[in-house]
């Protein structure tokens, strides 16, 4: 099913039913920059902790409105169209990694969109298998179950958002699993090699691999440069368990379009970043990756509540540690996954409130978006956004709305 819901006068107008019946509700823009009295998207109970001063200062900042720039990427951006259910028959559920299919390799086809799920049918965090095609006209099918790999993978099986498709039609997609939901049966986790017909064909796993969170990919043909995170280096088996051991680990690849990937060597370029175990969200730690033209990766310092920049990631030999800050505070709430927008400028997506934010290379932030505007949650869409993608026809940003199990479309 599709939907398409357009933001005027400072609300949002359905016009189509709602997946899954579900009512979508928003609260508009004020101008640049501007605050409001009770800031955007608090109501309720939430809008008077704010006016007792009880919220966070954290929530506070990134509850006000930042209208986006004119030229920014998100202005002019009033319409969410829902794409369809992310939920394949066996009930996977909690939606993580967006991959947009740019060529055409068995059963890829340019122009799908591939979503992995990180839970099952119960809901449990780090048990899902799936990964499901998302075709253009709007219908949906498994591209591939990875269940099969829960005896090669250390603790089982729970996709994550460290996806990325190869050009040679490999995918590689990241495994954080628990055998019951929580962080204190997590197991080391893996990286899961797909073919492009959908099949398990091999795993990775080794010392350098714990926990993998997040990926990006420098494709070279049949060499290629992956980053990776690590969200569980040094952290106890506990839901409240902290440390600083979060990671990003440089793995150099070989492969051909009948050979999959290799792990030819490895070296750890970022370390030190904040990471913690959370009853609700599972585990806290570095996420979002990105590489820069110039050889600087971004790293979402979701403990922090920042993006740092690491130089030279992809020819240096020693640790950044955790690099530095290109921006932090402002709009930004606990950031997850990112993407470049058209142009250079990064998306940021907010696990603690929904949003989106376009941040310069400067680190200028110059925009916001509430993307998921939940009023259940506590803040307002808490939860329910964690990675993006602009689509594969340029049009605007995809998202996944947790909160419904879809992926959506800002345009």
């Amino acid at each position: 099913m599709v939907m398409s819901v357009v933001r005027t006068s400072g609300r949002r107008v359905g016009l189509a039913a709602a997946v899954m019946a579900l009512a979508v509700t928003a609260a508009g823009c004020s101008s640049s920059g501007s605050k409001t009295s009770t800031p955007q998207g608090l109501t309720g109970h939430q809008a008077k902790a704010f006016a007792d001063k009880q919220i966070s200062a954290l929530d506070a900042s990134a509850a006000t409105v930042l209208r986006p720039k004119p030229g920014s990427y998100l202005a002019g951006k009033k319409t969410v169209t829902v794409l369809g259910s992310t939920t394949p028959a066996n009930g996977d559920e909690n939606p993580y990694a967006i991959l947009p299919v740019t060529r055409t390799i068995g059963s890829e086809r340019a122009g799908d969109v591939l979503v992995d799920n990180f839970n099952n049918r119960s809901n449990f965090q780090g048990t899902g298998t799936t990964i499901v095609d998302m075709h253009p006209k709007g219908s949906v099918s498994v591209f591939a179950n990875l269940a099969g790999a829960k005896r090669s993978c250390p603790g089982g099986v729970g996709l994550t958002t460290a996806m990325v498709q190869l050009k040679t039609g490999w995918i590689i997609v990241g495994s954080l699993p628990s055998t019951d939901g929580v962080t204190t049966t997590a197991g080391r986790g893996c990286l899961l090699v797909v073919s492009p017909k959908g099949k398990l064909v091999k795993t990775i796993s080794a010392p350098y691999l714990n926990g993998p969170w997040d990926a990006t990919v420098k494709d070279d043909g049949d060499t290629a440069t992956l980053f990776v995170d690590n969200t569980l280096v040094g952290l106890k088996h506990s839901p409240t368990a902290t440390a600083h051991g979060g990671n990003v680990v440089r793995l150099t690849l070989k492969q051909t379009a009948s050979s999959p990937p290799t792990v030819t060597a490895h070296t750890v370029i970022a370390s030190g970043y904040g990471e913690a175990g959370d009853p609700t969200v599972f585990v806290k730690g570095p996420t979002g990756l990105l590489l820069g033209s110039n050889g600087t990766l971004y790293v979402a310092d979701n403990v922090g509540n920042r993006v740092q920049k690491v130089p030279n990631a992809l020819t240096r030999t020693t640790s950044a540690g955790v690099g530095t800050t290109l921006t932090s505070g402002g709009q930004l709430s606990d950031p997850l996954g990112m993407t470049f927008a058209p142009g250079g400028d990064l998306l940021v997506a907010n696990a603690r409130n929904g949003k989106i934010v376009e941040v310069t290379p400067s680190g200028e932030q110059v925009g916001e978006d509430y993307a998921i505007e939940n009023t259940g949650q506590d803040p307002a869409g808490s939860g329910d956004l964690f990675d993006l993608a602009i689509d594969p026809y340029r049009h605007g940003v995809l998202f996944v709305k947790d909160d419904e199990n879809t992926l959506a479309l800002l345009h």
